[in-house]
């Protein structure tokens, strides 16, 4: 049994340099936090006629319920929003006071006005 604890031993001093070394380490850097995205142009309250509707970079609120968005995608001047259940909608025309509201499903269609 003592060769073994010499053994023990001399293997735990071989390793204190080791330890040693990394204690004094430079801390590794670490990662940077995701910047936050800019928001989008639609991102606010609108009164779109029907009900006042609310964006955010990640929701859209209809008056009555909140959707989470699962896509959004830029072709052109035109928004494309995605959400569950394939259900899209399509906003454009979007300037600092109105754009408009397209329903893919429905084909409804409304002028907005940015609601302060």
């Amino acid at each position: 049994m003592g060769s073994n604890v010499n053994k023990t031993a001399l293997y735990a001093l071989a390793l204190l340099p080791v330890f040693a070394a990394s204690a004094y380490a430079q801390p590794q850097s670490q990662p940077q936090p995701q910047q936050k995205q800019p928001d989008y142009p639609f991102v606010g309250k609108w009164d779109c006629e029907v009900a006042t509707f609310t964006f955010t970079n990640t929701t859209y609120n209809n008056g009555s319920e909140t959707l989470r968005m699962t896509k959004v995608e830029k072709k052109g001047n035109i928004y494309v929003l995605t959400f569950p259940k394939n259900y899209r909608i399509g906003l454009s025309s979007i300037s600092a006071t109105r754009m408009s509201w397209a329903s893919e499903a429905t084909g409804d269609g409304f002028n907005c006005r940015k609601v302060k």
